[in-house]
């Protein structure tokens, strides 16, 4: 399908050149966006899987966890580190 380009006001069809070039920038941009996608959504969630809390939020549980003696093995069942495995979980790396 032939691109158009606007100079002037002027339609004018893409040169094979500028076709080429651009089908490379929008392969491109799809690959960075699969690339990163797991990034995105462990940090804003989807529709039924939040993501992460905020950091405040996360340094009050390492706190909280801290406090109540979870460390080392025991920090594997704190709520900071449970929290953030079911996000790690749910949205891995590819």
């Amino acid at each position: 399908m032939t691109r158009y380009k606007n100079i002037n006001g002027e339609r004018i069809a893409f040169t094979t050149e500028e076709e080429t070039a651009r089908d490379n920038e929008e392969a491109a941009a799809i690959a960075e966006k699969a690339a990163t996608k797991y990034a995105r959504e462990r940090r804003s969630g989807t529709a039924t899987t939040t993501g992460y809390i905020s950091l405040e939020n996360q340094l009050d549980q390492l706190y909280r966890d801290m406090k109540s003696g979870k460390l080392g093995v025991g920090a594997t069942t704190g709520e900071w580190y449970v929290g953030i495995t079911s996000v790690k979980t749910a949205f891995p790396k590819p």
